[in-house]
């Protein structure tokens, strides 16, 4: 018999496997427009916290050389935002320049008033093979001579940072700085399996400590109900990555929750019944067993607006959706939990019978067994 290591490495080929071959076929269903690199995707003004102030922050979401995970690995299983890139061919330097240029000189824009500044390159700004970090640090320079920007804030992979990188950053500016990781599980099974992501929590734990020796923030973005878990396993998921981020002392937590992106492994198995984006009562009880257990790290529901459009989002049903799509902006602002008391729904029912749901079925198997089924559907 094969030890459980050699299934979950086999297992984990496979998968690989699979997401690439939905890479390439994005690529060739997928016509970037001319000279489309010279203007980022679109910009989206948002709120955030700076100095315990809810204040306006500006979302840039540039067109970008692509997640290179996507090329090695396959990338993330819930991840369409290649979709929206250059598919690994990287995107001339001047080309990030003309991008940020242009938000500055658009007068739609009015960037003078946002205080934050998000830069979101659908992969990893400290990712030389995505933006070379010359520019990168130049982009850097250019936003820090802005009088109006008090924060910077980026997404990275965790194993891109570095002190080296860190040290260069913390150089060009005195602007407060924020790295967003996707550090979706604290399982690394979960976050192996079910995410296709295979760092191990002693780079989180060791870059965290860097960062913070810089006055730099790292803020995890955990991702609720990935595929191959059942409801009750992705809240339980996500309360033990809470309690285990608990000891950095964060200054938040971002709660990524799901989306269904075309040529992405989660669409395959949302059209074969197989997956269902979180419902919204998960995202309540995460919210409210937190509170219970007294866990100090605040959490923020990012919005579900991406550089790519979804087929579906993380719902609850027609009835109440938007009530707790308010709620949770509410929630955003004050943190406080006692928002969701009132809040009912038949749909409730629905949602809490799932809760009994189980499969004992160990997950490399799991796994195994579900992409066998999408692939018969083929």
């Amino acid at each position: 018999m094969k030890h459980n290591y050699c299934v979950h490495r086999e297992v984990r080929e496979e998968l690989r496997i699979y997401l690439k071959n939905l890479r390439d076929l994005a690529k060739l269903e997928t016509v970037n427009e001319a000279n489309s690199f010279h203007k980022v995707i679109f910009t989206e003004p948002r709120k955030g916290y700076f100095n315990n102030e809810y204040v306006d922050r500006l979302v840039l979401f540039l067109r970008g050389t692509g997640c290179s995970l996507a090329k090695e690995t396959g990338g993330c299983t819930f991840c369409g935002f290649y979709n929206a890139t250059n598919f690994g061919e990287k995107v001339p330097d001047e080309d990030y320049f003309a991008q940020i240029n242009d938000v500055l000189n658009d007068e739609n824009i009015n960037f003078s008033q946002y205080p934050i500044i998000c830069l979101y390159n659908d992969g990893s700004m400290l990712r030389e093979e995505e933006i070379s970090f010359n520019t990168f640090i130049k982009i850097m320079e250019i936003l820090s001579e802005k009088s109006n920007v008090k924060k910077i804030v980026i997404e990275s992979r965790v194993e891109d940072i570095t002190e080296e990188k860190i040290a260069k950053m913390r150089a060009v500016t005195d602007k407060e700085i924020e790295i967003a990781v996707g550090y979706e599980s604290a399982n690394p099974l979960v976050r192996d399996l079910c995410i296709n992501k295979g760092f191990e929590n002693s780079i989180f734990e060791k870059n965290c400590k860097i960062a913070k020796n810089y006055g730099i923030s790292i803020v995890p973005l955990v991702f609720l109900k990935p595929p191959f878990l059942t409801e009750q396993e992705a809240i339980d998921d996500y309360l033990n990555s809470l309690q285990y981020l608990e000891q950095f002392n964060l200054k938040r937590v971002d709660m990524e929750l799901p989306t269904i992106e075309n040529h992405t492994l989660v669409h395959e198995l949302w059209k074969n019944n197989l997956y269902r984006p979180a419902y919204l009562w998960s995202v309540i009880k995460i919210l409210q067993t937190r509170d219970m257990l007294g866990l100090k790290t605040p959490i923020y529901i990012s919005p579900m607006v991406y550089s790519v459009s979804a087929e579906v989002k993380a719902s609850n049903c027609l009835t109440c959706d938007n009530l707790i799509y308010k709620a949770f902006e509410t929630y955003n602002q004050f943190g406080d939990v006692s928002i969701f008391d009132s809040i009912e729904c038949s749909c409730k029912d629905e949602w809490a019978s799932l809760l009994d749901e189980k499969n004992d079925e160990e997950l490399p198997k799991r796994v195994r067994n579900i992409l066998k089924t999408i692939k018969r559907s083929e």
